[in-house]
């Protein structure tokens, strides 16, 4: 062999030496910790001999003010101040399960639903507030969450396992008070602020019960759904909503749920037959009515409180002057609105309703409302795309609502997700066309058509699923598009393909979007922490564990009180000066 090809070789081999020996996958300390970036409150323990700090709620708390404090420096460093103004209300709108591609997919099917132009143009309420940020969705055990434990982290500022509501990481099945953490909702309470919950789903379902319950799971919404072991120490979620605070205080309750409140409409219409394990109900076995005993705990209103159980009935209260209000319309959740059934009211009008109740102007110190678009979540748990971008529309609708009726001064509004879906928008489609169509239909030689739309797994899969129909020397397991009528395609129950079969399609694990507007809308920036959540609200509306952050909240108040000397004086001298002429008649008339 040649020489320079042996040097060659040689040379070679040592650098392949060399290469294997420097290229090994480091440590995942050693990787972590060379930029020195980790996130400060998640040390990396390297003695493991010492336990690991608990993930609970003080864990928490010290990461929210710490999230805080972080954003309010980032404002400071360049001299803008608008995170110091403070909220009289507070709205939140959570979109169950609207992630990022639910958004870009509802924005299109908006537009194209409502014949604005091609549909990609179109835009959401929400896609106009001036601040946006990205929430980390994860609960302290699972990467990809549920939305017990993210509207925990949401409403109380805590992380938590799966599955909990109200309770943090040391929750316990035999002890109904270990872990308890309180919600925004008893935050607003103990500043006398008016509170409701909206939502399309059961009042006890995940999201709502967050404000109000404790519970180690979000299954026991009946008596008959705690087990034996927690009967007695844990009260089921449906009670907690009538007999503790802060849920009996609440001034507004509207949603679905008759079942686990104990009573039951028999005659109840379903034209529409849907699928999945959340379309059954548990019920009561202790014979309590609930919204009777709730009457019966607001009776003394000087306002008679208002249960209702459809539209009319709804739209009929007199709104400004209730003072409780409880609207329950379905057994089990409100129908999809895509087939909404007669007499079930839409999220635009019981949104709208509510805000009457909660509104009291100056004679009251402002509220705090949470309304849900909770069936976008389940549309897709049945790989049921069009029900689910519906529900967004119908979400937006009562975001507008909102808007439209409460001081952009006054009023914080926050707009997210408490989760997002396994759900995917691929391409290439045309420009304007069908968002729920096949996505290379004008591909001619394509041999298989997919749709924009589909899932990476759930329920579809077995309804795409080729079977026979596969063609022969074929190796695509799917059935061919062509073969789903126009009709079938079209309908609220059809479900688009899923590339995993599950019963049950799958949360997704990536972060969600914030939207905010209003007062102390600028602290919505960057990438967060999900529970920070609760300290924007906390910090903006000065109530709960952030309100002596600083001396923003107490300046507001000395304002806010000067203020309203000022104006009692001043009316207090229009008083005077209109009766002077009124007394100086009266004694000319003596005099006379």
């Amino acid at each position: 062999m040649h020489s320079l090809a042996i040097v060659g070789l040689l040379w070679c081999g040592l650098m392949a030496v060399s290469w294997a020996a420097t290229t090994q996958p480091p440590p995942l300390i050693r990787t972590l910790s060379a930029g020195g970036d980790i996130g400060p409150q998640f040390k990396l323990n390297q003695d493991s001999d010492k336990p690991k700090e608990p993930e609970d709620a003080e864990f928490w708390h010290k990461v929210g003010l710490k999230q805080l404090e972080k954003t309010i420096k980032q404002a400071q460093r360049v001299k803008e101040n608008s995170y110091q103004k403070k909220a009289r209300n507070i709205i939140i709108f959570i979109g169950d399960g609207m992630g990022i591609s639910t958004i870009s997919a509802g924005r299109i099917y908006k537009g194209q639903y409502l014949k604005h132009g091609m549909g990609e143009e179109e835009t959401l309420v929400f896609d106009h507030f001036p601040n946006t940020g990205m929430a980390k969705t994860y609960n302290v055990d699972k990467q990809v969450p549920d939305s017990a434990g993210t509207a925990t982290a949401i409403f109380s500022g805590s992380k938590t396992h799966y599955g909990a509501i109200g309770m943090d990481a040391t929750r316990s099945k035999k002890n109904g008070q270990q872990g308890r953490v309180e919600s925004v909702m008893e935050w607003a309470q103990k500043e006398k602020k008016r509170t409701g919950i909206v939502t399309t789903t059961r009042i006890t379902h995940a999201t709502p019960a967050a404000t109000y319950a404790h519970i180690y799971d979000r299954d026991w919404e009946c008596d008959t759904e705690v087990p034996a072991e927690s009967v007695g120490i844990h009260v089921d979620i449906a009670r907690q909503l009538v007999e503790n605070e802060p849920g009996n205080r609440f001034n507004v309750i509207l949603g679905g749920g008759m079942s686990p409140m104990g009573i039951l409409n028999a005659s109840e219409v379903k034209t529409t037959v849907f699928e999945g394990p959340t379309e059954t109900i548990c019920r009561r076995a202790d014979g309590r009515r609930l919204p009777q005993e709730w009457l019966a705990h607001h009776a003394n209103d000087s306002v008679p409180p208002a249960l209702v159980h459809n539209r009319r009935d709804l739209l009929n209260v007199d709104a400004k002057k209730v003072d409780h209000l409880m609207g329950l319309f379905r057994n089990n959740h409100i129908t999809y609105s895509v087939a909404r059934e007669v007499g079930e009211p839409s999220l635009q009008e019981m949104t709208e309703v509510a805000l009457k109740v909660l509104e009291r102007g100056e004679d009251s110190n402002g509220y705090v409302l949470l309304v849900e678009g909770g069936r976008i979540d389940q549309g897709h748990h049945m790989n049921y795309a069009r029900a689910a971008l519906h529900e967004l529309y119908e979400f937006d609708l009562a975001i507008q609502a909102a808007v439209n009726a409460t001081d952009p001064d006054e009023t914080l509004i926050l707009v997210t997700a408490d989760h997002s879906h396994a759900v995917t928008f691929n391409g290439y489609a045309l420009r304007g066309h069908d968002i729920l169509g096949a996505a290379n239909s004008h591909e001619k030689n394509d041999p298989m058509m997919y749709e924009t739309i589909s899932y990476a797994n759930g329920p579809g899969y077995y309804d795409h699923l080729a079977n026979d129909s596969r063609p022969q020397n074929s190796s695509n397991m799917w059935m061919p598009l062509k073969l789903f009528t126009e009709e079938e395609r079209a309908a609220p129950t059809y479900r688009h393909l899923a590339a995993v079969p599950r019963k049950d399609e799958t949360h997704g694990g990536e972060d969600v979007a914030v939207f905010a507007y209003g007062p102390g809308s600028s602290l919505i920036r960057g990438v967060f922490e999900q529970n920070y959540l609760a300290y924007v609200m906390s910090y903006t509306g000065c109530l709960g564990p952030a309100k002596d952050f600083d001396e923003t909240c107490k300046n507001h108040k000395d304002t806010e009180d000067k203020r309203e000397a000022s104006a009692a004086k001043s009316s207090a001298t229009v008083v005077q000066v209109t009766l002077i002429p009124s007394l100086v008649a009266v004694i000319i008339g003596h005099l006379l």
